[in-house]
């Protein structure tokens, strides 16, 4: 097949569209930025709270004679930390920043240089993942962005 493979742009919409977005923890009374990350989290990072961009796929489509397309999928990873001893934090945090990706990416489009086109996209969100240990709480919300690019 000719066609980019769309990781990279994939990759880049999505960044552009949520990295740095505001959203309000309820717990605290404030809006905060949210950054995004490329599958792990810098060591320069000081915050509790962010998206990572994580798993891609891609699948050749060859259902149409005329042209192949791509089937491309990326999963988001919401992360919210809560340290200290008891029970600190709640899922609410988490909720909000899912809520507000979904919303940023929702209408995707990639970049004009990758001669990609999205045809359909769909959002999918798998099961939270909760992780507590004596001084830390983690909570994970998952997204899947599946697309069927041309």
């Amino acid at each position: 097949m000719d066609k980019n493979i769309p990781d990279k742009w994939v990759r880049k919409a999505i960044y552009t569209a949520i990295n740095n977005m505001t959203v309000l923890d309820q717990l605290n009374s404030q809006s905060l930025q949210v950054p995004c990350f490329d599958s792990r989290v810098p060591t320069s990072n000081n915050k509790d709270y962010y998206v990572l961009l994580t798993t891609q796929t891609n699948r050749v489509d060859k259902r149409t004679k005329c042209d192949y397309n791509w089937e491309s999928s990326i999963l988001l990873d919401i992360v919210t930390k809560y340290s200290g001893s008891g029970n600190p934090g709640t899922r609410l945090f988490s909720d909000n920043i899912l809520d507000k990706a979904r919303e940023l990416t929702n209408n995707l489009v990639l970049d004009a240089a990758s001669n990609l086109a999205v045809i359909r996209q769909t959002q999918d969100f798998p099961n939270d993942i909760v992780s507590f240990t004596p001084d830390e709480n983690v909570f994970r919300k998952l997204m899947r962005i599946e697309f069927f690019i041309n």
